[in-house]
């Protein structure tokens, strides 16, 4: 009877001792890795399902393992890997509305993600002074297609993109495009040769304190070129087109029109 009685705990322990209510680590890792799966599978044909279902199944996870934040950081990821904006606020959404004293770095990342896709999605409100002294005022541009131009004379991309960029800013300039930049040069020095040398046509802002400058918190630049186009009214219509940017400016240039 004592065997007996050994084996039943044995066995109680190893299949997740569901007679008091609770399941080892590894069965919510197991459950986790299925739902990830399944959903990265199911994404690429139907998103829309993938992304209820997905819903459907952290939302069990998170009331069957309550404390755990797994299933909620599974969310975020799959927020990170949808590539339809409206699928990556719905579930940005749901991570926002989690308790903030139970899960505070969650809550605050999700809220901060759906601040930036509000802010992408109005009007970009920028006001400077060049580095010529021209006045720029985003406001006062509205009707045109604008890019903002995040780049530095040491990066060898922004060097070595100049001349298309040159190029598509001289092609469309006296059809409506125009091109704001901001540099983060070392030196104000560099930014003045580089300019001059270059003979740089459109207005420029030098962010004096680099990658900590208040420009690239705003439009949380962490890496260069980095490119903003917008449309006639003002808001983000591309980021990074790097590749494309001739066609694109040509695109916004017919809308509205």
């Amino acid at each position: 009877m004592k065997r007996f009685g050994v084996v039943l705990i044995l066995a109680c322990l190893f299949s997740g001792a569901e007679l008091f209510g609770t399941e080892p680590a590894a069965s919510l890792e197991v459950r986790i890795k299925a739902v990830a799966k399944t959903f990265h599978a199911s994404y690429k044909t139907k998103p829309d399902k993938a992304i209820a279902e997905l819903l459907t199944s952290v939302e069990a996870l998170g009331q069957a393992f309550p404390k755990s934040e797994q299933p909620w950081r599974l969310l975020a990821n799959a927020a990170g890997f949808a590539s339809e904006p409206t699928h990556k606020k719905r579930l940005f959404k749901k991570l926002a509305a989690l308790d903030a004293k139970q899960f505070p770095k969650i809550t605050r990342e999700a809220k901060e993600e759906l601040a930036w896709f509000e802010f992408l999605e109005r009007p970009i409100d920028l006001r400077f002074t060049a580095a010529d002294g021209r006045e720029v005022d985003l406001a006062k541009l509205r009707g045109n297609v604008v890019l903002i131009y995040f780049c530095a004379s040491w990066c060898p991309p922004c060097v070595h993109e100049y001349p298309k960029l040159k190029s598509v800013y001289d092609q469309f300039h006296k059809q409506g495009f125009e091109i704001v930049g901001i540099s983060v040069d070392q030196s104000r020095a560099s930014f003045d040769r580089y300019t001059q040398r270059k003979k740089i046509p459109w207005p420029q802002h030098y962010e004096d304190n680099g990658w900590e400058g208040e420009l690239m918190k705003r439009f949380r630049v962490r890496y260069i070129p980095r490119l903003f186009l917008l449309d006639r009214t003002g808001r983000v219509a591309h980021q990074d087109t790097r590749q494309h940017l001739e066609e694109k400016v040509r695109e916004l240039l017919v809308k509205l029109q």
